[in-house]
This record gives C-alpha cells, sequence and structure tokens, in this order.
C-alpha cells in the first residue's frame, strides 16, 4: 500500500514539473536577450498594428456575425421587425467599435503584452537561440520579413476571416435557432 502511495505521489509530482517550470522565472541574461529580442522585431509595434487592423475590420466582422443571429432570429419575425433589428445592430457598431479601439489604444495593455510576451520568450529559447533570432532579423532578409509582416498579417486576417466568418454564422444560426423556437 505504501509503495502505491509513494508511487502515485511520484506521479503527480512529475506531471506537475512541465506546469511548475512553465512558471520559472527566466534567468536576468534571458530575459535582457528577450527583450534586446523584441526591440529588434519590434515586437510593440507589431502588436499595435495588428490591433489597429483588426478595429479596423471589427465593422464587418460583427455585421457578419450578427447577420446571421439576426437571420435566425428573424423566421418568425414580420420584415419591418427583422429591419428595426438590422438598424438597432448597426446603430451599436460604431460605438461596439469606438470601445474596443479606445480599449487597443491604451500604452498600459501594449506594456503588459509586452512583458508577458518578452518572458514567453525567455522560458522558451536559450540565450544562444535568441541570439541566432536577433542575428537573422538583423539579416537582409530577416529586415524584409520584419518590414512586410504587417502587410503578411494584414493578408492572413482577411482570409481567414473569408473562410471562417461564413463557417462560424452557419454554427451561430444553428445555436440561435433554439432560441427562437
Amino acid at each position: 500500500m505504501k509503495k502505491i502511495v509513494a508511487l502515485l505521489a511520484a506521479a503527480l509530482a512529475l506531471s506537475c514539473a512541465p506546469a511548475m517550470a512553465q512558471n520559472a522565472v527566466p534567468s536576468a541574461e534571458s530575459t535582457a536577450a528577450a527583450k534586446q529580442l523584441m526591440e529588434a522585431i519590434n515586437a510593440r509595434g507589431l502588436m499595435q498594428a495588428s490591433m489597429q487592423q483588426m478595429t479596423a475590420q471589427m465593422p464587418q466582422m460583427l455585421r457578419a456575425m450578427s447577420g446571421g443571429m439576426i437571420e435566425t432570429r428573424a423566421r418568425g419575425m414580420t420584415p419591418a421587425k427583422k429591419a428595426a433589428a438590422q438598424a438597432e445592430l448597426e446603430k451599436m457598431i460604431p460605438a461596439m467599435t469606438a470601445s474596443l479601439q479606445k480599449f487597443f489604444a491604451d500604452p498600459a495593455l501594449f506594456d503588459e503584452l509586452e512583458r508577458e510576451t518578452t518572458a514567453i520568450y525567455a522560458r522558451n529559447y536559450t540565450v544562444d537561440e535568441m541570439r541566432e533570432l536577433l542575428a537573422f532579423y538583423r539579416s537582409p532578409i530577416g529586415a524584409k520579413m520584419l518590414a512586410t509582416m504587417p502587410k503578411v498579417m494584414q493578408e492572413s486576417m482577411q482570409t481567414s476571416q473569408k473562410i471562417i466568418l461564413p463557417r462560424m454564422g452557419k454554427i451561430v444560426e444553428e445555436m440561435t435557432a433554439n432560441l427562437v423556437n
């Protein structure tokens, strides 16, 4: 019996090791290398550009997602009520977009994201690996990658939306269909 308890305790301790390792505090050298890497890749600028692109596309995303919900709920509605629901939604979109823009413009948000991202890099890469990455991003192809990343991210986001939103709309319709009936 004692052997079984000891074995279970050892198994539990070993299963918790990866979680503890993730929470381990990176060394000062590792954190410094990660900060250099974040500066070299302009992580803050990339995050800000990504958030701006996301907020710019927010009205279309909200319309696409909410449009499916209105269509599903409109099955029992008169055309006038359906139009009123769409108009009400349309009135809400600018306020929702403005709220999101304000949220994404908060410098404290980017400070926290940058701090956490730096810690993630410091935990997942050795100092030598980060130095190699730094050398890559300072090379011509690395510099090109950094320069084109916002455009690549924007195109990728647009493509993702084109593929994902219609499928999400169907899921939302299926889920909300039961609300109307």
